[in-house]
């Protein structure tokens, strides 16, 4: 996606209305429905949250991961969060090191991550030819 034709926001909210999409289907055809569920649960709590919503939502098998970037390499810059199989959830920390917490709900799951939030960079100070800082 050319982000300096649509801007970085742009590209975030079309993101954050796709990813439902693509994990209803997911779900439609059976695969992992209690995880799949999960998931769905959490993209609709994390989208009522103004300070995720800024972010680029992107997944990794079950695991919601929040970006600065809109683009590769994405630069976690909140809690990651996923369904367990029991229908709980668990928030890791941005490295997936550390177990924040578990909750019973996705919105308490959701009130989590926002809480281990820092101050995330805005998604429009990042472009597709931004270099990698890592680097």
């Amino acid at each position: 996606m050319n982000l300096q034709a649509s801007g970085a926001a742009d590209c975030v909210e079309a993101r954050w209305q796709r990813l439902p999409t693509t994990w209803r289907l997911m779900h439609e055809r059976g695969g992992s429905p209690v995880l799949s569920r999960g998931v769905l649960a959490l993209l609709e709590a994390a989208s009522a949250e103004p300070s995720l919503r800024r972010l680029y939502p992107f997944t990794t098998r079950f695991t919601l991961w929040f970006s600065a970037r809109t683009s590769h390499p994405f630069e976690v810059v909140a809690p990651a969060v996923e369904p367990l199989p029991g229908g709980r959830f668990q928030v890791l920390s941005p490295t997936r090191k550390r177990v924040i917490g578990e909750a019973d709900t996705a919105r308490a799951a959701v009130a989590l991550v926002v809480a281990g939030l820092a101050h995330a960079p805005d998604p429009d100070s990042y472009s597709d030819s931004d270099p990698d800082p890592d680097a």
